[in-house]
């Protein structure tokens, strides 16, 4: 049995007394972000949040099972936000930019039909070659999640209805819903949010990233703020195994004996990856700290575009946090080995890399101010 296939569906259920802990942990991670944003220049709040929009929007094309070229990903962000000038271009990963930015920039007004069908057509700007796509309206068949080979196949979920008129009238239920703001917390809000709009599954295709967008539109309204505080895909990438099973769990009622509409654990669940993913933004606020002073005190030091390209990269991710090779410097850069040796060379010159180890094993690490 469906969860959907329930009598009282979609009258979702939860224990507050389970929930609250979660939920007051939960905002204690996250109301700190506002305020520490506003002591913020405007310049470091978009650095920021560039930063978080960089590792949302990759996390979400990874939890679909899609990569998207990280250079080309930021090259849509520092145009979008106006910090920067980007070289490299892609319409699928610009249209995702496009859609969480002009998604949380509007948090503050109603979601209906033509809001979610338009972000729908952002999310597929180019209709897929292979696969025929409804873009831009409700399914019109059967949605079945399903994995394994031909004769062996497992079918984790069934989404309600088989037709457009059915299906449109499931959302006129969850858009009622959503925009009356009965639920006591936006936080359990998001949550429930999240769960029913991918559980009715109205498109097909781009379920789940909508529903992430849903979500953290609700947790922006509860900041009161239209700025990305935080990422929440990034964290999900993180349990990404915990997250499937939790949504296939109670999709398919396996946590309920009774087959009722008890969202409990999804709830708390869901509070804790928020909250981890408000901890994970404190960080990136000591990140921009950190990168502040450091172009503060190289504003005069001269860097080629390669050397750039690394120290961007070096204070802006963990990708290297054990420092980077010379071999992955090349790599990086797309350059010969004798032009990375200057590089790296001139960089350790001017104080900005720091070499570790011996032989083949060394490393460079930035000096941080």
């Amino acid at each position: 049995m469906w969860i959907w296939q329930h009598q009282s569906w979609p009258s979702f259920r939860y224990d507050k007394a389970l929930v609250l802990p979660k939920l007051e942990s939960c905002v204690q991670a996250v109301s700190p972000l506002k305020q520490l944003s506003a002591m913020l220049s405007v310049e470091q709040r978009l650095d920021w949040e560039a930063a978080i929009l960089l590792d949302e929007t990759l996390s979400s094309a990874k939890l679909e099972g899609e990569h998207y070229d990280r250079d080309s990903v930021r090259s849509s962000i520092v145009n979008k936000l106006g910090i920067g000038k980007g070289k490299k271009f892609n319409q699928q990963s610009d249209a995702m930019v496009e859609l969480l930015l002009s998604a949380i920039r509007s948090s503050s007004k109603p979601v209906a039909h033509d809001v979610v069908k338009s972000w729908h057509h952002t999310l597929f700007s180019t209709a897929p070659i292979v696969t025929p796509l409804i873009i831009g309206d409700y399914r019109n068949d059967e949605m079945q999640i399903i994995s394994g080979c031909y004769g062996k196949q497992t079918v984790h979920f069934q989404a309600p209805h088989d037709n457009h008129s059915d299906v449109s009238e499931e959302m006129d239920v969850f858009f009622n819903w959503l925009n009356n703001h009965d639920e006591e917390s936006a936080f359990v809000r998001a949550a429930i949010a999240k769960f029913w709009f991918v559980t009715i599954h109205p498109f097909d295709d781009g379920n789940g990233r909508l529903s992430r967008v849903i979500a953290e539109r609700c947790l922006a309204e509860a900041e009161d703020t239209d700025l990305r505080l935080f990422s929440l895909s990034s964290v999900l990438l993180n349990h990404r195994n915990d997250y499937y099973q939790q949504l296939e769990d109670h999709q398919s009622c396996k946590l309920s004996q009774n087959q009722t509409l008890d969202l409990t654990q999804w709830i708390i669940w869901f509070l804790l990856m928020v909250e981890e993913a408000a901890i994970d933004a404190k960080k990136e606020f000591e990140r921009v700290m950190v990168t502040t002073r450091f172009w503060q005190t190289h504003q005069l030091t001269d860097f080629n575009d390669r050397q750039k390209k690394l120290v961007t990269r070096l204070l802006e991710t963990k990708d290297f946090s054990d420092g980077i090779s010379r071999k992955k410097y090349k790599a990086l850069v797309k350059t010969t080995d004798a032009t990375a040796v200057r590089d790296i060379t001139n960089l350790v010159e001017k104080a900005v890399l720091t070499p570790v180890g011996e032989g083949r094993s060394r490393k460079y690490l930035i000096k941080l101010c």
